[in-house]
């Protein structure tokens, strides 16, 4: 009687226990991996279709680029965190505790390297230990890493109000008068 009680008990403790993941928590694992100008980066498309972002002087374009990354990285980590779902918490642990390894620090210097050759950074590779190779591809088949990665391709789309906070942010810290529309 007393057995099951308590294991009933630690049953209810870690239904309870789970809790969605933070977008700032999210954001600490993305900076481990070199993900941290995935925003930025992704702004460079608005740049290619926004007739006034086009016609910027290179002091806008830096403003412009660094408000529109930051509201875009925001966006992201809410998307992944949105992913990880209503255990996300204990996912973001596995995260942490895999990252503090050998084999996780690995894994966030490899990704970090990737990350610098698509932005046209030069970047050598890390030497990764067979050991640590297979520590990665272990965690890599865990919930934690699918859901996180599957997190940024999630079909969340941009939220509706995107150009107004755009524009809104452009107006405020660049002094751009952004149409909204230019994105829709």
């Amino acid at each position: 009687m007393r057995l099951t009680a308590l294991l009933a008990g630690l049953l209810l403790a870690g239904t309870a226990s789970a809790q969605p993941a933070t977008p700032a928590e999210v954001a600490v694992i993305m900076h481990q991996l070199g993900m941290q100008g995935l925003g930025k980066n992704s702004a460079e498309v608005l740049f290619s279709v926004s007739p006034t972002l086009k016609a910027l002087d290179q002091g806008g374009r830096d403003c412009a680029s660094t408000q529109i990354g930051k509201l875009l990285d925001a966006h992201f980590q809410q998307q992944i965190a949105g992913n990880l779902g209503d255990d996300g918490a204990l996912l973001v642990g596995e995260w942490k505790q895999f990252m503090a390894t050998p084999a996780g620090v690995d894994m966030g210097r490899t990704f970090q390297a990737s990350a610098a050759a698509q932005q046209g950074m030069a970047s050598e590779s890390p030497e990764v230990s067979e050991a640590n190779k297979v520590e990665i591809a272990r965690f890599m088949g865990t919930p934690a890493f699918q859901r996180f990665i599957d997190g940024l391709g999630a079909d969340g789309g941009m939220p509706e109000n995107i150009g107004e906070t755009m524009s809104a942010a452009l107006k405020r810290e660049c002094r751009i008068d952004f149409d909204p529309e230019q994105i829709s």
